[in-house]
């Protein structure tokens, strides 16, 4: 997952000059009472819109590792002190393992809130919604998370 989170990283860095703006962010968030590590790159396509892209460690040891990864479409709303945004997206969820892998796809929803402490670095609070297709059914699950981000 560190070769992931790096090469998400160095992505976000080499295509932010081409957008205006961007984030770089670390945190964690819950799912089923299992803490979850995420790390994304944000960049803005638009005044208003931008791509997310998140990587998140659910588990790892024994080698075993759990984790997601997802792009997402953010909406921004413009207010001055408070940067609340909202989402939607696709993505992954991946199981590896003993030489093997699994993954379902999933689809996410994002809701949250950037609150900016100076001008290039900030905290984040968020609710995520991933949902995946399994065992015959739609079955969802709510992420809430917290994180700090800087801005690039």
């Amino acid at each position: 997952m560190r070769r992931t989170a790096a090469v998400l990283a160095v992505v976000a860095l080499l295509v932010a000059p081409a957008f205006s703006q961007g984030k770089l962010g670390v945190g964690g968030s819950f799912w089923a009472g299992q803490p979850v590590f995420d790390i994304f790159a944000e960049v803005m396509v638009a005044e208003m819109a931008g791509m997310r892209f998140t990587g998140g460690i659910v588990f790892s040891g024994g080698g075993l590792s759990a984790f997601t990864l997802d792009a997402t479409l953010l909406m921004l709303l413009g207010f001055e002190g408070i940067q609340p945004y909202f989402g939607a997206g696709a993505g992954a969820f991946v199981l590896t393992g003993g030489g093997a892998a699994m993954g379902v796809f999933t689809v996410n929803g994002i809701a949250g809130v950037g609150i900016p402490l100076g001008e290039e670095f900030g905290v984040y609070g968020q609710v995520r919604f991933l949902g995946q297709v399994g065992g015959g059914g739609f079955i969802g699950d709510l992420l809430p998370g917290v994180g700090l981000y800087v801005n690039f």
